[in-house]
């Protein structure tokens, strides 16, 4: 009967020869390494340190703070005193220059239909979702149309699409 040997055999048999040479090859780099490395430089001699005078701080000069020439003169409290006081009527013109917003029109209802998911929105996103009554995409929900809902369709518009319905 011939003796053969197994797996485990020629592994066994093969494990110093490979601790052999990985000995070998560390002793390499060792020696590479301490021949690479430069010797200490001895450490220079620092002069001596200059002494330091005490800080006085420096007096700073006054400022004079000139107007600019395109500002008027002040004008005295006595030529105030003296101009006419502005009709009631003038300051009522005013307050109505300004720009009223107009009343909101309602023009009936609104459909929004959820075109995306809200996987990856932010919370506030994910409620106005949730209040507008839509948990699925593809589902449709008829709303009033009023600045409330306009306005959670403004935070949601990338969601969702919007079409106006005729009574």
């Amino acid at each position: 009967m011939a003796i053969t040997k197994t797996a485990s055999d020629k592994t066994a048999a093969k494990k110093p020869a490979a601790k052999a040479e990985v000995k070998k090859a560390a002793a390499k780099i060792e020696k590479k390494v301490t021949a690479v490395k430069p010797a200490a430089k001895p450490a220079a001699a620092k002069p001596a340190a200059k002494p330091v005078a005490a800080k006085v701080p420096a007096a700073k000069p006054a400022v004079v703070k000139v107007a600019p020439a395109s500002a008027k003169p002040a004008t005295p409290a006595k030529a105030l005193a003296a101009k006419p006081a502005a009709p009631a009527a003038a300051v009522k013109e005013k307050k109505d220059k300004k720009a009223k917003p107009a009343p909101y029109v309602s023009n009936g209802e609104i459909r929004v239909e959820l075109v995306h998911g809200v996987a990856g929105c932010t919370k506030k996103q994910i409620r106005t979702v949730q209040a507008l009554g839509l948990k699925k995409i593809g589902e449709v929900k008829v709303h009033k149309d009023n600045p409330a809902i306009n306005g959670m369709v403004k935070v949601v518009a990338h969601l969702v699409k919007v079409e106006k319905v005729a009574k």
